[in-house]
């Protein structure tokens, strides 16, 4: 059961389109998050696997479309896009060169006037360690085990490269015991303890920045980064709106 704070919802949606200021004109989504698929007109979505595309993607429309592409080289004009927007767009790439080529593209796909909203899942500032997040799931004090996996992956990918590989994410897990007995004796959703499970044996690295790493590299590509943080929903204080706009 996916759901917070890996899933948005219609709010999270609503706050990303108020920073856009309504999402006019030409939108870019990175990846195909079904709750901004109604963001723009028209929403171009580009993802770069057919199957997530066939699994979560509510269709495309008349104002909507989606289509495989690799985010380090959308198939766009330099500055046709009015906004960019993604939902741990960012998080989900290997290494931190990854991460500044896809924003190197992003500023040249963003009009002089547009503006790029990408949450992003955040390592704590100040940090937490992986002792401290096992103890707070211990205490009560994590809510669900959607919220304890991406705390575990964020206190992992330390500097500089804050990246971590999601084998490392379930090794630390399974110091809690059995995930599933361990959710259901603290009344959280035992069937959230097979998000971990995939991760065994699975070659894939995530890339967890902190704020001043996120700044860093968005000024190399060229990109101005504020922030807005988000509330309503369980996991909320980890991950905030980086909101970029082109350097002038």
């Amino acid at each position: 059961m996916m759901g917070p704070p890996q899933v948005p919802g219609p709010e999270l949606a609503a706050q990303v389109a108020g920073l856009c200021g309504g999402c006019h004109g030409t939108t870019v989504l990175l990846g195909v998050t079904p709750a901004y698929a109604d963001l723009g007109e028209p929403l171009l979505a580009f993802d770069a696997s057919s199957d997530m595309i066939a699994a979560v993607w509510p269709g495309d429309t008349a104002r909507r479309r989606a289509a495989l592409a690799d985010w380090t080289a959308l198939p766009l004009p330099n500055g046709s896009a009015a906004q960019v927007l993604g939902d741990g767009s960012l998080n989900a790439l290997p290494d931190r060169a990854v991460v500044r080529a896809v924003l190197a593209e992003v500023r040249r796909c963003l009009a002089p006037e547009g503006k790029a909203v990408i949450r992003v899942f955040l390592r704590r500032d100040p940090e937490l360690s992986v002792d401290e997040v096992l103890q707070a799931a211990r205490d009560g004090r994590i809510e669900s085990l959607n919220v304890l996996r991406w705390r575990l992956a964020a206190a992992l990918a330390e500097a500089p490269a804050h990246a971590v590989p999601v084998s490392d994410v379930l090794r630390a897990a399974e110091r809690l015991g059995d995930l599933a007995t361990f959710a259901m004796a603290r009344n959280m959703i035992p069937e959230q303890a097979e998000h971990f499970l995939a991760y065994r044996g699975m070659d894939l690295r995530y890339v967890f920045p902190n704020r001043k790493a996120m700044v860093e590299d968005a000024g190399r590509a060229g990109l101005d980064c504020d922030w807005t943080d988000t509330v309503g929903y369980p996991g909320a204080e980890d991950c905030a709106l980086a909101v970029l706009s082109p350097r002038r």
